[in-house]
């Protein structure tokens, strides 16, 4: 009878501590929610004194840990928090190999998205993200044991600030640099835009707001056309806003910014790029029709304005999350970011190509370790010589994130973009393009041999834009008889135009026009107008 009474004793002391104290635990969940951490861990002991193998209080405490950056202790708790073996726990490995990833603990990661697969997931979404994960966790292991070429430099204090700088834009001739601030508004920190030209030295001047387009409220996200006949930027929740946030234009600083409406839809419209030879508007959109959350977007520009977006492909966009892309300006190379492609962490930053604008994006490249981390890489733009490369990050700066610069690896180089080219991307269609360095001997009409430079140039610039058609233009001064100038600046268009046509430029895409002495660009009474006024130039046409 003693023994029963023993074994009764011993069985309701081992009920009684194995009871679950759902009164601390809920107080333990409230100080966690105030950020009352030290009180919330004292609630958790408590609950844990009373029944140590209570699974909820150990993921609680393994929340704490992870947010207070205390990778081991959160992964002990969590381990303590789950039946192991149970399928209806398995998410606690994929949650486990998360947060390895997430801190870079690529081998660690592997091995516990490994054991949540083994459980052949129903969930084909946690499955197929825990898949992808693994190979890329196999990638940065190995993208760590090769890193590439990279030195980061601060832009110093006068693009930086104690504020926080982001998504830099860079012009096509390189003399201009936006950024987009967080600043003290009326009633909150709110986003403008600055701009820096610059000087005769080279340097960057110290930044000045865009006052043209900047309001009480956020702006962000600037794009200006390599001609400068459009600025596109992004506002959110204004009143003629079609969606949360929207794409919005300007055609000059004298007139006001509007919703680019034609582009936007009712879900969210964000970071605008103009294709180099404005011909298309590239952009982020989370709309239906995509591939995955946030796909880049493409808007073709033409007489009639900015055309019906078309997405840019399953080669691009992932069913994941795409973000900032930036067409460099040879038209060739396509930077931009994503989650959804094999990378290093959260965003990576990737690299496309294509040989000629009429050919499709061929498959991205992961820019590389350590450019791409396990943190958060977004927002890469290049300039015109296709190495130099602006960012925008949170290290070692002059207060938060600030933009940095830096030498790209060869491989990941845009083409550098020459005088020629450049002034081809900077000219608005039908402008006149001065083939500064073509020349003819006195009164003839035989390309001179320094002239086989140029010309070389533009016909890589046509084969590389196969859709592009140009006029060729000869003109003179007005010394000698009209007539006579009329038929030697005829002759001088057509010599260019055998030397492209013999290069294998079509004749589909070329036309060729005489001015003789009708289009001085200066007077003729002295020899430096004259001299100008001999030109063979070309333009765009339609």
């Amino acid at each position: 009878m003693r023994k029963i009474l023993f074994l009764l004793l011993l069985f309701s002391t081992l009920v009684f501590s194995q009871k679950k104290d759902y009164k601390t635990y809920d107080k333990a969940i409230s100080y966690f929610n105030a950020g009352e951490v030290e009180k919330a861990k004292k609630s958790i002991n408590k609950c844990l004194q009373k029944n140590a193998s209570w699974e909820k209080p150990y993921q609680l405490l393994g929340k704490i840990y992870e947010e207070e950056g205390d990778i081991e202790l959160a992964v002990e708790n969590y381990y303590r928090g789950f039946e192991h073996e149970n399928p209806i726990d398995q998410l606690w490995w994929q949650k486990i190999g998360d947060l390895y990833f997430e801190n870079g603990m690529y081998p660690d990661a592997i091995y516990h998205f490994k054991k949540f697969v083994a459980f052949q997931n129903k969930e084909e979404a946690f499955y197929k993200k825990a898949i992808k994960h693994i190979q890329d966790c196999m990638f940065a292991i190995l993208a760590m044991q090769n890193p590439v070429e990279f030195k980061p430099k601060n832009m110093g204090e006068h693009i930086n600030s104690e504020m926080a700088e982001y998504l830099p834009f860079i012009s096509a001739d390189g003399k201009q640099f936006v950024i987009t601030r967080k600043v003290k508004g009326e009633m909150d920190l709110q986003e403008d835009f600055y701009y820096s030209q610059k000087d005769e030295s080279n340097n960057w001047q110290k930044v000045k707001k865009m006052s043209s387009i900047n309001t009480p409220f956020n702006e962000g996200a600037i794009s200006i056309s390599a001609d400068g006949r459009f600025l596109v930027f992004t506002a959110c929740n204004r009143e003629d806003s079609k969606g949360s946030c929207d794409l919005y234009i300007q055609f000059s600083e004298k007139e006001k910014a509007i919703n680019l409406k034609s582009v936007n839809s009712k879900n969210w419209d964000t970071q605008g790029c103009f294709s180099p030879d404005g011909k298309f508007l590239y952009f982020v959109s989370n709309r239906s029709g995509g591939y995955g959350g946030k796909d880049i977007w493409i808007s073709e520009i033409g007489e009639n304005g900015f055309g019906q977006p078309f997405n840019a492909g399953s080669t691009i966009n992932t069913e994941y999350n795409e973000m900032s892309p930036f067409l460099h300006a040879d038209n060739l190379t396509l930077y931009f970011a994503s989650n959804g492609h094999i990378g290093l962490g959260n965003f990576d930053l990737f690299v496309s190509r294509r040989k000629n604008t009429e050919q499709k994006w061929s498959k991205p490249e992961n820019m590389g370790y350590p450019i791409n981390t396990h943190k958060l890489e977004n927002s890469l733009i290049v300039a015109s010589d296709g190495k130099t490369a602006y960012y925008a990050s949170d290290k070692n700066g002059y207060g938060l994130e600030d933009i940095f610069w830096f030498e790209l690896p060869k491989e990941k180089q845009a083409n550098e973009i020459s005088d020629l080219e450049l002034e081809i991307i900077t000219r608005k269609v039908g402008e006149e393009v001065i083939l500064k360095n073509v020349h003819f001997a006195h009164n003839s009409f035989e390309l001179d041999k320094s002239s086989f430079t140029d010309l070389n140039i533009l016909i890589t610039y046509l084969k590389k834009n196969p859709q592009i058609k140009i006029e060729i233009q000869g003109h003179t001064d007005n010394i000698g008889e009209e007539k006579e100038n009329q038929i030697l600046s005829e002759n001088r268009a057509i010599a260019v135009y055998n030397y492209l046509t013999q290069n294998n430029i079509s004749e589909n895409r070329l036309g060729y026009k005489g001015f003789g002495e009708q289009k001085p660009l200066l007077s003729n009474k002295k020899e430096n107008g004259r001299r100008i006024n001999r030109r063979t130039s070309f333009k765009i046409i339609l």
